[in-house]
């Protein structure tokens, strides 16, 4: 009896959900949407997002596959170890365009070539990924993000018969130099990301890695094909038709590392000349390479970020340094202590470009200053 009740409760849930599942007309349209960088760090290489339009059903939503929740509890934590949880929201197309107008920045609309069949089977799919249980995913930079949710979701609807066009993708290029570009008017949060995206970040894009950035995909979905011949995308609109001009960038001295960093280098061998200026300035020097490097290793190993593990920068920024910056030079395990960090420091600017990480020239003047400091003045002291 029992059985044939649970069956029973199966059975009619199955039919409940399918009779929610709202069946488009013939006249739906669906596309993408994708959205210029913003002046936001969390904005800054785009967004995309799939929208639904439907005048005879009066729906007309944008599928967001970006959005998390602030409220979240421990969310400066959760989003710093890697844990924090991303989902597919749902919100009016007009809400969303105003939005994005409001921050300044310009849409794309990709209409997408979709039989009717296509087109309830891909809302469908939106549908199933934004109830309740399945609309949660945790984040990854590179590999599971808002563009690469809805590449997954439109391979997902034409099965096997949609290809890829990669002729015009520059192959060979590695994952961190495909965000550069992005980054050319924020030169220090270019020399952050640098420092802190690991080894895992150099490896070479394929052809669908590149879909992790909006431009890319928009890029890739105008050239795919289906089944061989037929063109993924029939019409593309610009919201506004003319792109929002962008601010004339222009960094001054303190907008560009590499400088900061050579004058930093610069003062740390001037204050060689004076004992107790020196010592103002190494008790520093060593205090600050030892926080970078304590973040660089939490980064590693204390997070699930896949894009900061085996960060070779950890050879000239040693965490360690927090355990002796304070110390005199004179004891005899501190200044061999130093003098092994000033070689580490030294081998990895002789190996810079050899290291198989694409290490950040503005860095190098700081490694620089930690070879000459702790090979030199502590072993002369």
């Amino acid at each position: 009896m029992k059985h044939l009740i649970l069956l029973a409760f199966l059975f009619l849930s199955g039919k409940l959900f399918s009779q929610n599942v709202l069946t488009l007309s013939d006249s739906a349209r669906i596309s993408l949407m994708t959205v210029a960088p913003g002046e936001l760090l969390y904005s800054t290489f785009g967004h995309s997002a799939i929208r639904v339009l439907d005048p005879a059903n009066r729906l007309d939503r944008c599928y967001n596959y970006g959005t998390f929740d602030f409220e979240q509890p421990n969310f400066i934590l959760k989003f710093c170890r890697g844990k924090l949880l991303y989902f597919l929201d749902i919100e009016p197309y007009k809400g969303f365009e105003r939005g994005n107008l409001l921050d300044q920045r310009s849409m794309k609309e990709q209409i997408l070539n979709l039989n009717t069949e296509q087109k309830q089977l891909l809302f469908n799919h939106l549908q199933e990924n934004a109830r309740e249980e399945n609309r949660y995913y945790k984040y990854d930079f590179f590999y599971d993000n808002c563009a690469t949710r809805i590449r997954d979701i439109v391979e997902k609807t034409f099965a096997q018969s949609l290809a890829w066009d990669s002729s015009r993708l520059a192959l060979g290029t590695t994952m961190r130099q495909l965000l550069n570009p992005y980054m050319a008017s924020q030169p220090w949060t270019h020399f952050g990301m640098n420092l802190g995206l690991g080894y895992a970040a150099d490896r070479r894009a394929l052809a669908k890695d590149f879909m992790f950035l909006p431009d890319f995909m928009h890029e890739m979905f105008a050239s795919a094909r289906i089944n061989g011949s037929v063109p993924l995308v029939v019409g593309e609109r610009h919201v506004p038709e003319m792109s929002f001009p962008k601010p004339e960038f222009n960094p001054g001295f303190f907008g560009r590392p590499l400088w900061v960093m050579s004058l930093v280098a610069l003062i740390g061998l001037a204050s060689m000349f004076n004992r107790r200026t020196e010592r103002i300035f190494d008790t520093l020097f060593w205090f600050v390479l030892g926080v970078a490097g304590l973040v660089l290793a939490l980064l590693w190993f204390a997070t699930d970020h896949s894009a900061t593990k085996t960060n070779f920068n950890l050879l000239w920024a040693l965490p360690t340094h927090l355990l002796v910056f304070w110390r005199s030079h004179k004891s005899g395990w501190i200044r061999q202590y130093f003098i092994a960090a000033g070689a580490l420091a030294l081998l990895t600017l002789i190996f810079w470009k050899i290291i198989p990480q694409e290490m950040p020239v503005a860095a190098m003047p700081i490694a620089a200053t930690a070879a000459v400091k702790g090979l030199w003045k502590y072993r002369r002291g």
